[in-house]
């Protein structure tokens, strides 16, 4: 399963609907343009509290799938600590193959 949503994540890229980084990614939650976050299961205790409460007061779905290496491999950026996919039907094919996410 998680190599399908790596795969779909990989798809969101190349179409150009994903924004890579911690700030980018809290920047498009209070935008209003974060459809959906993800992040690696290793990322850093400090990172990961500051994601989930902005994706709780903003209400942005928010996951954690592989680690830090296979999310970056999937998506072709080094060293990605988290990503906001910004496009609701990426979000719920990716959603789908989680099994729900957490809701933000």
């Amino acid at each position: 399963m998680t190599n399908k949503i790596l795969g779909m994540t990989g798809l969101a890229v190349r179409a150009g609907k994903v924004k890579f980084g911690v700030f980018l990614t809290l920047a498009a939650c209070d935008e209003g343009k974060a459809k959906l976050v993800i992040m690696p299961s290793d990322i850093g205790a400090s990172n990961r509290r500051s994601i989930e409460a902005k994706c709780k007061n903003t209400h942005v779905p928010c996951i954690c799938v592989a680690d830090k290496t296979s999310l970056s491999k999937a998506v072709g950026k080094k060293d990605t600590v988290a990503l906001a996919v910004c496009d609701e039907n990426f979000k719920l094919a990716i959603l789908k193959l989680y099994g729900g996410g957490i809701d933000g």
